[in-house]
């Protein structure tokens, strides 16, 4: 018995003491539930170090609580306890423990966005992104931040390969004057292209080398492609990843249309492929979704402009700017870089103020109720930020080198990106993104894709091949008369004008033709900014001439003597059913709006229809009075549909006739000059001048079947002892090629042969004196001609001349 009850006792013991392990098994079980608990509810409230601490004892208490792991990632990830390392390593066991996990792996993309300020560490991460988006999108085809990761990726292509041409490897030397000017030979490696400078000495070696070209600026792509050099264009592959971008970033949309970033991704590459039709059916989503988000209505007042909708794209800035921080407001008003350089003390002192007379006086078209130059430069801005903003150096586009002259000048004529890399580097480069992008074995285009995306090995090898062999690229700008070139040393993306290195410059390269930081400077100087007006509507041209005369006060009296394209008219009728506006302005240097003349016309009479060889125009004349000076004169017409467009302008210097001394007016080219006795015009086309009916001609064409008026008044005329004045006027029209300087033209007037001349005395009893003269020009061959005037003041002895070229058809 005794026997017996030792034994029950040292069961029951033995039970008692399992069944407390078990319970307190349990207990510790049931305690990482609380821990979450807590870091959950601590996380919620902002007290983020208990959270942080609360998940470690999760972990620590279960380590295989993926959960836990995934949780402490996010408070070292998206809190201001901030720790990248941590954050990665928590992350990393929660996907060993769930490798499959699409939450976990989207945190780890999302963590592999932060930039590196190293090239290799960021072409590693965009390397590793690549690699988790593809297997997200196996595991969940519709996973939006996938999607949007690999759009971004093949905007990256679309952006680097839409203008881009690759040169192959050659050998360059450099043209120069200089005696013992080297080459540069360029010769490929399977490690990228070795640069290696050969001195020639006096007598310039010739190297049997088939890929040695000449040229003095190494940025010359004609130049190279006219020496046999094949230069490849890899627009195919352009067009191939902005589908793939296009079907991906839509895709995204569709899952989460709240996801703000894929907005701008497919605003960015509509604006790089200039579909603006596709961003405002895009943009209605967005406004649908952020109704006050600023770049909503930046975006939009971009792509209505380019679209041609001026009046919405005005709309839009103006709603922008109610949204907009002070900061950005601030760049979108600043003007410092479209100022020509003895203009912004100006416009410091009186911001505001220089910034409304500087807008008026590059308005293009004054008729309208917005100003398009005004619209050009926010929607710059807009472009400059969507496509040149440097996140690594925290700059916004239109803070960086290409995004200023950007806005200065607007998008290139040509944009050229030039890769001088071995092709095989970049054959396999399309191997790797065909094989780490694209979704599904069917969709692989290149057989080597496909073996690459089944071989890890072969991957990471093409990965290695990648971050080493990669050259410097550069991009280049072609504005006309004008050129910029840019270059990706850190191949980050963020390129900055091209200077040549110190050993470039001592191996004989030509400073002064490729430092383009030297070269921009100048172009900034010369040319501050640049812009050229494209109506929406049908453009035609707008022929005008200006003619100045002497008037009272101090002022000038100026007529502008236009005409309006028309196509066909019938001589039958009296007048032309068109409504239209017309409108002259005139703009001082200091960019003040002197003057502006607005009306509208109900009908266009065809007694005013001048007909020449190629078409008729209809004429008339807009008078107004004018100070001295420099100025800008611009002339608008536009029919009320504004289906019809013309506008001209050009600069114009009104004399100052106020000075006393003996002057001429500019010479006034007429169709017809008659007497009139009422002080009417004979038409309403026609101007009055000193009691003659003058119809003025709105260009310098005239037919060989009609004569030449010309109209012109001398001032400040001396008068003799009887109070009359004494002058003769000698006018001469000979082929503009034979002219040799107005002295020399005038002086041999006589006795020449061919041409027209003219001769007669004046007198008068008034200082300021008017005269016509009837010019048959029957006789003349057609051509440019020259028509000079001389006045001589037979009492003071003084002479005055002028002259203005014509075309006789």
């Amino acid at each position: 018995m005794v026997r017996e009850s030792m034994i029950h006792r040292l069961l029951t013991s033995a039970f008692l003491f399992v069944l407390c392990l078990l319970l307190a098994q349990t207990g510790t079980a049931q305690q990482a539930p609380d821990y979450l608990a807590q870091g959950r509810q601590a996380f919620r409230e902002a007290r983020f170090e208990e959270a942080a601490r609360a998940f470690e004892q999760a972990t620590a208490s279960d380590p295989q609580n993926a959960e836990a792991h995934y949780l402490l990632a996010r408070v070292y990830y998206e809190t201001p306890l901030h720790d990248r390392r941590k954050a990665a390593r928590a992350l990393d066991k929660a996907l060993d423990i769930e490798p499959e996990n699409v939450v976990y792996l989207v945190a780890q993309l999302q963590q592999l966005r932060t930039e590196t300020n190293n090239f290799f560490a960021e072409r590693l991460r965009e390397l590793r992104r690549l690699e988790l988006a593809s297997k997200i999108l196996d595991l969940d085809p519709e996973n939006a931040f996938a999607n949007e990761e690999l759009g971004a990726v093949h905007i990256h292509d679309f952006w680097r390969y839409r203008n881009a041409v690759m040169i192959p490897t050659y050998a360059l030397q450099y043209t120069s004057l200089q005696e013992g000017a080297g080459r540069f030979d360029y010769q490929a490696e399977n490690v990228g292209v070795a640069e290696r400078f050969i001195p020639t000495g006096n007598n310039l070696e010739r190297i049997a080398n088939p890929n040695r070209v000449f040229l003095n600026d190494r940025f010359d792509t004609e130049s190279l492609a006219s020496q046999g050099v094949p230069i490849r264009d890899l627009e195919v592959r352009a067009q191939r990843s902005y589908d793939r971008a296009i079907t991906h970033l839509q895709k995204a949309l569709e899952v989460d249309p709240r996801r703000r970033s894929v907005y701008d991704l497919l605003m960015e590459i509509y604006s790089l492929k200039g579909e603006y039709t596709e961003a405002l059916v895009m943009l209605e989503d967005m406004y649908r979704f952020f109704p006050e988000d600023p770049e909503t209505w930046t975006y939009l007042g971009l792509a209505h402009h380019r679209a041609g909708n001026f009046e919405a794209s005005e709309r839009s800035f103006e709603t922008a700017f109610r949204f907009m921080d002070p900061a950005v407001k601030e760049a979108y008003t600043d003007i410092r870089y479209v100022l020509p350089q003895e203009e912004i003390k100006a416009y410091e002192a009186d911001p505001v103020t220089y910034a409304s007379r500087f807008w008026t006086s590059k308005d293009p078209r004054y008729l309208t109720p917005y100003n398009e130059r005004r619209q050009e430069h926010y929607s710059r801005l807009t472009y400059a930020d969507l496509l040149y903003g440097a996140d690594g150096l925290d700059l916004r586009g239109w803070d960086t080198q290409r995004g200023r002259i950007l806005v200065r000048y607007g998008p290139p004529e040509a944009d050229v990106v030039i890769i001088p890399n071995d092709e095989a580097i970049h054959e396999g480069k399309t191997i790797l993104i065909e094989a780490l992008t694209t979704v599904g074995e069917g969709d692989l285009n290149n057989s080597g894709a496909s073996a690459v995306r089944n071989d890890p090995q072969e991957m990471r090898d093409l990965m290695d091949s990648q971050l080493f062999n990669e050259m410097n690229t550069f991009n280049v700008w072609e504005y006309g008369e004008f050129r910029f070139v840019f270059e990706d040393p850190f191949r980050n993306g963020e390129y900055r004008l091209y200077t040549p290195k110190a050993s470039e410059i001592s191996d004989g390269m030509d400073v002064w033709e490729n430092d383009y930081e030297i070269k921009a400077k100048e172009t900034f100087r010369r040319t501050p900014e640049r812009y050229e007006y494209e109506p929406t509507g049908r453009a035609v041209e707008l022929p005008y001439l200006t003619t100045a005369f002497k008037g009272e006060g101090g002022v000038t009296d100026l007529y502008v003597h236009y005409g309006v394209p028309i196509t066909t008219f019938d001589n039958g009728e009296q007048m032309l059913e068109i409504t239209a506006n017309t409108g002259t302005f005139l703009v001082s240097e200091q960019r003040d709006l002197l003057v502006e003349r607005r009306r509208t016309i109900y009908g266009l009479p065809t007694e005013q229809i001048v007909s020449f060889t190629d078409l008729n125009l209809w004429v008339d004349t807009q008078t107004m009075t004018a100070p001295p000076g420099h100025h800008e004169l611009s002339m608008e017409f536009e029919t009320a549909s504004g289906g019809t467009v013309a506008v001209q302008r050009r600069p114009v210097d009104i004399p100052d006739f106020s000075s006393g001394e003996l002057g001429i007016s500019d010479l006034l080219l007429a169709y017809r000059v008659e007497d009139t006795f009422d002080g009417k015009p004979h038409s309403a086309s026609e101007i009055v001048r000193h009691d003659l009916s003058i119809q003025p001609a709105p260009w310098s064409v005239f037919s060989t079947n009609q004569p030449v008026y010309l109209y012109f008044e001398a001032y400040n005329l001396a008068k003799g002892d009887d109070g009359q004045t004494d002058y003769e006027v000698d006018i001469v029209l000979i082929p503009k090629e034979e002219s040799r300087g107005l002295g020399r033209l005038v002086k041999n007037i006589f006795g020449r042969t061919g041409g027209v001349s003219v001769s007669f005395p004046g007198t008068g009893t008034l200082s300021d004196d008017a005269a016509y003269q009837i010019l048959d020009v029957s006789g003349e061959e057609p051509g440019i001609y020259t028509l000079a005037i001389r006045v001589h003041d037979n009492i003071s002895g003084k002479t005055v001349e002028s002259e203005q070229d014509l075309f006789l058809e």
